[in-house]
């Protein structure tokens, strides 16, 4: 048993508690911990007795099951040199994490630093035979140790909870893990507040003791005094400018942001949503090109309309640092233009020709739409019921008269370009009582067909063209894709510009598919780039490709997701050297 002094000065013993041990850190709680389990992971429920498995526990363990990881093999992966090298995280807690290994010698106890994505930094022990275990774990540098691949542990448990967490023994995932405890703090940004990493202690089960967590904690403000004093000119200055702007004007809504940080007061939080991160930065641009100040009528993501006015920060040096923007609400005036016009105007057109009566063509790519807005116009101009059937199918056109005559209800026909027909229903659709909406891939159809019957047409544009519109949309489906008595997710700047730059050609139905499996991979949470399927990560090039570099790009991304994501074998498969492709992702902007 040892001892070792606290970063405050004082003593701190281990493997010894002033108060009883709670009852789950017993030989016999830990017995019912590793039987609730092994119920979770057979597909039962795995409450225990006396509340002995914490919720959020149980929730990891959840987690852990859906990323199909397997509780008796560790699956870390090869260590990634991306990893290697002196982070500005690292760089900040190397003193705090000297003088910590240095109070910890002769004690059991290991320490582990990891980045936001719970890639370990660095490690140290109080006793150089403790590597050996922690190898046996893999807790080593250049490997991950998030909840996709190990389960619950004492960093990616607290990556993915974003709060200090203590793990005991078998409330561990693997089974490999079971004799340890491990005790997680996150790191955060002391100005953007968002996660950088995670601060872990770990010793054998046996020698759990309350201390852990104020020891750590401490450590990790000492940390993060030294990443607000380490920030760059840029995050200097953008912090400043929001604090003298927040203080001059309590009242009104000022940001302060760049493409990766973002500062918000109060005024302003209640209007934002993470999808304007990346709306309000691309209307931002204009400011940082020209170096001066701009205005402009913009529509939020929860169709908040305001009145904005954008300023460049200084830096001192020869680019701005980012902007900072003060928001009114625009008192219940419409947004006459803004990022996220395009899909209202093509709702008001829509409106108007429903209004002109008689059957109605909406035509575009698959998957843009056209159904969901057939349905959106029966809602806002029928009573009735809303039946859709599919031109294509067997049968399908079957029995419509009924429905056909009704005044009060909507039919809507998919596929109507495809419909072989004698002519019987396109008399009953040319003299139906009910609002008819017919939708096609391409406007014309067969000579004297169904289409024929429509008096007016609009064509629904594909996602593609509606790039400002994409924060919004996702902003609907996710409300959509939530459970009704769970929080909606929300997706990340990051995510959003992610998403941004994919080209969609399977429209708003291969969008709603990639946010339906981020939902599930995110368990609910919100949802950031490592989220998102492969192939959907890789933000946007720092500049417009040549076509040639863009083939390049795109033989890249091919190799890199069959080798799933090394980059070793993806470069063997190019026929490329392995600092060749690292310096090709760098360039290309590749997640």
């Amino acid at each position: 048993m040892g001892h070792g002094t606290s970063p405050a000065g004082g003593i701190v013993a281990y493997g010894r508690s002033a108060r009883p041990a709670p009852a789950r850190w017993s030989p016999e709680g830990q017995r019912l911990i590793r039987r609730a389990r092994e119920r979770i992971l057979s597909g039962e429920n795995g409450s225990s007795p006396d509340g002995l498995v914490r919720p959020e526990i149980a929730a990891s363990w959840r987690r852990s099951l859906l990323s199909g990881v397997d509780p008796c093999r560790m699956a870390v992966g090869a260590a990634d040199p991306d990893r290697a090298g002196t982070p500005r995280l690292l760089r900040a807690a190397e003193p705090v994490l000297d003088r910590l290994v240095g109070q910890l010698a002769g004690t059991s106890t290991a320490v582990v630093l990891a980045d936001a994505q719970a890639w370990i930094l660095w490690r140290g022990a109080g006793r150089a035979a403790l590597f050996a275990g922690l190898d046996r774990i893999s807790a080593s540098p250049g490997c991950c140790l998030d909840e996709e691949r190990v389960g619950t542990n004492g960093l990616g448990t607290v990556v993915e909870e974003r709060r200090p967490t203590l793990i005991v023994g078998g409330e561990h995932y693997q089974d490999v893990m079971q004799d340890f405890t491990c005790v997680g703090v996150p790191i955060l940004d002391p100005l953007s507040r968002r996660l950088e990493g995670v601060l872990d202690l770990t010793c054998a089960s046996r020698d759990t003791n309350e201390l852990l967590l104020p020891l750590l904690t401490e450590a990790v403000r000492e940390i993060e005094v030294r990443l607000r004093e380490q920030a760059t000119v840029h995050e200097r200055a953008l912090f400043e400018e929001f604090v003298a702007r927040s203080r001059r004007r309590r009242s009104v809504a000022v940001a302060s942001l760049n493409e990766e940080f973002l500062f918000t007061n109060s005024a302003a939080a209640q209007l934002f949503e993470p999808a304007d991160h990346a709306l309000l930065w691309d209307w931002a641009r204009g400011a940082v090109t020209s170096g001066r100040e701009i205005t402009g009528r913009l529509t939020l993501t929860r169709d908040v309309v305001v009145d904005a006015r954008c300023a460049p920060v200084d830096s001192g040096g020869p680019w701005p640092a980012g902007v900072v923007v003060t928001m009114v609400p625009a008192a219940g005036r419409p947004a006459v233009e803004g990022p996220a016009s395009g899909w209202a105007h093509v709702l008001r057109r829509a409106r108007r020709l429903a209004e002109l009566g008689g059957p109605m063509l909406l035509h575009g790519e698959p998957g843009v739409g056209k159904v969901w807005l057939a349905r959106w116009l029966h809602e806002r101009t029928a009573g009735g019921p809303c039946t859709v059937v599919d031109c294509r199918a067997p049968g399908g056109t079957a029995d419509l008269a009924g429905a056909l005559a009704d005044p009060d209800a909507t039919v809507v026909l998919r596929r109507a370009e495809e419909l072989d027909d004698d002519g019987a229903l396109t008399a009953l659709v040319g003299n139906a009582a009910a609002r008819v909406i017919l939708t096609a891939t391409r406007p014309d159809g067969r000579p004297g067909g169904l289409l024929d019957e429509a008096r007016a047409a609009l064509a629904v544009p594909p996602l593609r063209d509606r790039a400002a519109d994409l924060p919004g949309l996702v902003e609907d489906l996710l409300g959509e894709l939530a459970p009704a008595d769970g929080p909606r997710p929300r997706c990340t700047a990051q995510a959003l510009t992610a998403l941004g730059a994919h080209p969609w050609p399977g429209n708003v139905r291969e969008l709603r598919r990639v946010l339906a499996t981020a939902v599930v991979t995110a368990m609910h949470f919100d949802i950031g780039v490592r989220h998102l399927p492969e192939g959907y990560r890789a933000g946007p090039p720092t500049r417009p490709l040549a076509r040639l570099e863009s083939t390049e790009r795109d033989a890249i991304v091919a190799a890199l997701e069959k080798a799933g994501g090394n980059k070793d074998r993806a470069a063997a498969d190019l026929g490329i050297s392995r600092a060749t492709i690292y310096r090709k992702i760098r360039r290309f902007g590749i997640a």
